[in-house]
């Protein structure tokens, strides 16, 4: 068979652009279609023989070489028909599905994936890139395995080509997948555009506040007990919608959680250790973005615990511990937030090397006795890494610190808790969306501030015998067995100054980072839901993350925690005489 080349590719892409709808629509469906492949090819990986599982993997090559082909889309075509003979050939028993077959099917999904995704940039008039390599060198490895010249298939990754993968020099077994649960029943369903659900969400908000306006005003003018009763039916028909169409937002994060099991089969091969992946909470939904962006962190995760955290058979043995290492990745809700869960049963975080390399790098100072929390934080420190030697997978002391801003930015934060030989769990609490806000809302001066109540610790009036001075100045509080800064947020945002003493407002403990500062603001409005409105791209205000618009339309700005620390540490917040 012809591969195909460049010409090839720039008729496919003529094909796709003469009908962008249906191009669309086959993009995203076959799209799909690859997701599923490969989870159950990772399943197939575990039970070779399971002719069910090799039926599944086979119908959905087949619809896609079908679509491609009715689209006129010839390399996608072409190369589906080149795996599909193959896996033919496997279920009708003229050849067996071994550990080689199943490589180098998960090699075609992701070429595939890479091929679609850059036929669908090109048809949008951007650029594409080179697979013509990939695409040779996939069906080269087919036509070796069916005509029986079998040559070990290289994982791949052309989606991500600057970090290859290799195969191992050892012999390891497959990392084994299981679940809490089977699968979930397919539903009947219609996809919709991204910008339009985004749209219908953001409409429904202004309707909410809209709402809100309304029912504030006719309480306090009018007092016909037939209009308020309307206006309390408007209220929860608007409730309703508000959440039906946040609903909509919501997506399982099996796909992500299946990816992981993906990156998991080929980190086992590339560092040489047995590990089962146990997944649970595959169906916990969350906000559609939250769910792309935590992609990122969990590789990191995984990749660390792999390779630091999972020791190497010997070292299990010598430990009493079962010869194959055991990771867990576990998604649950609690309260208002998503639980992520990532836990493994290495040896645990090695405290004593992690404080001597804060020590030698300056982060701490030699005499300073930090607790184990603490301590297990600093591994997020930029270029922080206490990896005796930099592999291909981790070492070089970045991974973690992507963490902990990825996770930030989505309003979360992650914990540590870890036993010496035992273990190491992380734990992410996210929000579940980021388009509605539960916050305090405070006033300082004329304006009206928002607390996201995850960063909120505790707030408190407090006695002239807490407030320490400096320099006669009120600079320090005393709560319980802490001494926090004080930070003023009326001179945070150039308000003015404090018009009462410190005793007489009310103080507001924010935590970010398990750093604390106590925020001085005029008083204390209550605890609300508000809607997210984003500042706009070319607008940046340390401390300001958004706006929203409160009960009675004005607007409230969104307090950033971390921005807030840094203002506080540069000192310029600091309350001052009046």
């Amino acid at each position: 068979m012809a591969v195909s080349n460049e010409q090839d590719v720039l008729r496919d892409v003529a094909a796709l652009s003469g009908d962008p709808e249906l191009a669309a629509m086959f993009v995203a469906e076959a799209l799909d279609h690859l997701g599923t492949i490969e989870a159950t090819l990772l399943q197939l990986d575990d039970q070779p023989d399971d002719r069910g599982l090799l039926n599944d993997v086979f119908r959905p090559f087949h619809t896609i070489k079908g679509n491609a082909g009715a689209l006129g889309v010839i390399t996608v075509q072409s190369t589906a028909h080149k795996v599909e003979e193959l896996l033919d050939r496997c279920r009708s028993g003229k050849h067996t599905m071994g550990r080689t077959e199943v490589d180098v099917v998960l090699r075609a999904v992701d070429t595939l994936t890479a091929m679609i995704n850059d036929l669908a940039e090109r048809a949008a008039g951007r650029s594409g890139v080179d697979l013509s390599v990939a695409r040779v060198s996939l069906i080269a490895d087919v036509e070796a395995i069916l005509t029986g010249v079998q040559t070990p298939a290289a994982p791949s990754e052309p989606h991500a080509p600057s970090e290859p993968h290799e195969p191992s020099a050892l012999p390891t077994p497959p990392a084994r997948v299981t679940a809490d649960a089977p699968r979930s029943a397919v539903h009947s369903g219609i996809k919709v555009d991204i910008s339009k659900l985004d749209t219908l969400v953001d409409t429904v908000g202004e309707l909410v506040i809209l709402q809100s306006l309304i029912q504030e005003a006719a309480l306090v003018q009018i007092a016909d007990p037939k209009l308020l009763r309307n206006l309390a039916q408007l209220r929860r028909i608007t409730s309703d919608l508000q959440h039906s169409a946040m609903a909509l937002r919501m997506v399982p994060i099996r796909q992500t959680f299946q990816k992981m099991a993906r990156l998991m089969r080929d980190l086992t091969q590339r560092a040489g250790k047995p590990v089962e992946l146990v997944l649970s909470g595959e169906d916990t939904e969350l906000d559609r973005r939250i769910v792309e962006d935590i992609s990122d962190p969990l590789v990191h995760m995984i990749r660390n615990s792999v390779d630091h955290g999972i020791e190497p058979r010997e070292a299990r043995l010598s430990a009493g511990k079962r010869e194959t290492g055991q990771l867990a990745l576990r998604a649950y809700h609690q309260g208002g937030n998503i639980v992520i869960e990532i836990e493994d049963d290495g040896g645990g975080l090695n405290r004593e090397a992690i404080l001597r390399k804060a020590v030698s790098q300056g982060i701490l100072a030699a005499g300073d006795t930090p607790g184990d929390e603490e301590i297990f934080k600093l591994i997020f420190a930029p270029g922080f890494s206490t990896a005796a030697t930099i592999t291909e997978i981790s070492g070089r002391g970045v991974g973690m610190d992507v963490v902990r801003r990825n996770i930030e930015a989505l309003h979360g934060r992650i914990d540590i808790a870890s036993e010496r030989g035992k273990g190491t769990t992380f734990t992410i609490r996210l929000p579940l969306t980021l388009a509605i806000l539960d916050g305090l809302v405070v006033r300082a001066g004329d304006e009206r501030f928002v607390i996201p109540t995850f960063a909120v610790r505790e707030s408190l009036r407090p006695t002239a015998a807490q407030i320490h001075m400096v320099s006669g100045e009120p600079r320090l509080v005393q709560v319980r067995d802490r001494v926090l800064p004080l930070v003023c947020l009326r001179r945070l945002f150039g308000l003015g100054h404090l018009d009462t003493a410190v005793e007489a407002s009310t103080l507001v403990v924010i935590e970010d980072q398990h750093r604390e500062v106590a925020l001085i603001v005029d008083e204390l409005i209550g605890a609300q839901e508000v809607v997210v409105k984003p500042l706009g791209a070319s607008i940046h205000v340390t401390g300001i993350s958004g706006g929203a618009i409160l009960g009675d339309g004005k607007v409230g700005l969104i307090l950033d925690a971390d921005g807030v620390m840094k203002i506080a540490t540069a000192g310029s917040a600091h309350l001052e005489a009046a």
